[in-house]
């Protein structure tokens, strides 16, 4: 990356080249699927019993979209649904075993990628970039900002 690129465009890069990084890694264990059908099947091993609307929010995409993924899963035998107890009208999902063991087979190569972004930076600055992270997300998901005179906008 140039130094002179703004923060916007270097992290615009690094989520391209990550996105890239993420489908050659994982793409040859999801023979027709998609980089994001393996971070949805991610998703639900880390949240077993999630459902749609859930999933929809975490990831913050359209839950027809969502649905659509979690058809494929299903149809490739990764993931299982079954009624919800407490609320008929949803489906909670699930990994079936061929789908846990994709799911660890993706973790282990997801972990790969993230040691190579990371390679060069000290614990501490790894923790740093962490925080760092997080508050600019909210920063962005929060309505109201401050403009440089002090003032709050929406």
């Amino acid at each position: 990356m140039k130094q002179n690129q703004d923060l916007l465009d270097q992290l615009q890069q690094l989520t391209a080249e990550l996105r890239s990084q993420f489908f050659q890694q994982l793409g040859p264990g999801l023979p027709g699927l998609t980089a994001m059908h393996g971070r949805l099947l991610l998703m639900i091993a880390r949240t077993a019993g999630t459902n749609a609307q859930q999933l929809s929010e975490l990831l913050r995409r359209d839950k027809a979209q969502i649905t659509r993924l979690l058809n494929d899963l299903q149809q490739a035998a990764f993931v299982l649904r079954q009624p919800d107890p407490v609320d008929g009208r949803r489906q909670l999902l699930l990994l079936s075993e061929q789908g846990q063991q994709l799911a660890a087979q993706l973790t282990i190569k997801k972990r790969h990628i993230a040691s190579k972004m990371l390679t060069g930076l000290t614990k501490d600055q790894q923790q740093q970039l962490t925080g760092l992270l997080a508050q600019m997300y909210q920063n962005l998901i929060t309505t109201e900002i401050q403009t440089e005179d002090g003032q709050q906008a929406h």
